[in-house]
């Protein structure tokens, strides 16, 4: 950037400086008027040179925005990177805690059904045992089988093995 600078720079003193000495030696007026040729031709290259030059650090001051909006998208997008790593992790990690309680939980249901079935087995046990108590009763219930079980004692009648007078007399 700054060498084009000096060499127009350069090149402008130089074609100056020409056309002083060709001036200043007493040349002809062929000889002047070339250099003045030279001189005019040196100046329209200088001024070329010139828009180049300025044409170029416009690009490079382009070139230097674009790139600092190139760095701030690049920072934000690293942001966002980390960020999402940083929530994947968390996820993984509670992943991984639910599928600990999932486990857990499976055991302890796995243990529940055995428990369960035990007491189903319990349950029906029971009800068989009421369903023969409930048919004893009907059975009991429909006469005669209450006399023949139980003796029946005429009031006044005592038990020989109890003293006369009653219990605890």
């Amino acid at each position: 950037m700054t060498g084009r600078l000096r060499t127009a720079a350069s090149m402008r003193r130089a074609v100056v400086l020409a056309a002083i000495l060709l001036i200043s030696a007493g040349c002809g007026d062929s000889d002047l008027e070339k250099a003045q040729q030279d001189a005019r031709e040196a100046k329209a290259t200088v001024k070329k040179l010139e828009l180049s030059l300025a044409k170029a650090m416009q690009e490079i001051a382009d070139q230097r925005a674009e790139l600092a909006v190139v760095r701030e998208t690049r920072d934000e997008l690293q942001r966002q990177v980390d960020q999402l790593a940083q929530e994947r992790d968390n996820a993984a990690a509670l992943a991984q805690q639910a599928e600990q309680v999932i486990t857990h939980l499976s055991s302890r249901a796995e243990g529940q059904v055995g428990a369960t079935a035990a007491l189903r087995k319990q349950v029906e046990d029971l009800k068989a045992v009421i369903a023969d108590q409930q048919a004893l009763i009907e059975e009991l219930q429909k006469g005669g089988a209450v006399e023949s079980l139980v003796p029946s004692r005429p009031e006044g009648t005592g038990d020989a093995n109890e003293p006369e007078g009653g219990p605890g007399a």
